[in-house]
């Protein structure tokens, strides 16, 4: 199975054959929600950023929404910013 990214989201109809991949993805996208409200300390629960994660796990988690390359690259975003 293919760790790159291109390969995953290229394929067309075989999203959940790479599940191993995406769950990696998710556990991450956890790991950056628990970074970030550790940087913000008192944080709002409305932060568009803390939402932004949290909504993306929350689609992952009760309709198996993967990520689209955009959000994938927001993501990455928001990992350089909080994984210091």
């Amino acid at each position: 199975m293919s760790k790159r990214l291109v390969d995953v989201l290229d394929e067309k109809g075989s999203d959940f054959k790479h599940r191993e991949f995406w769950s990696d993805i998710f556990g991450k996208m956890g790991i950056l929600l628990d970074l970030m409200m550790k940087c913000k300390g008192n944080y709002d629960i409305d932060d568009p950023e803390i939402r932004w994660v949290s909504d993306r796990i929350e689609y992952w988690e009760n309709q198996e929404r993967l990520l689209s390359k955009d959000e994938m690259l927001m993501a990455n975003v928001y990992w350089a910013k909080y994984h210091k």
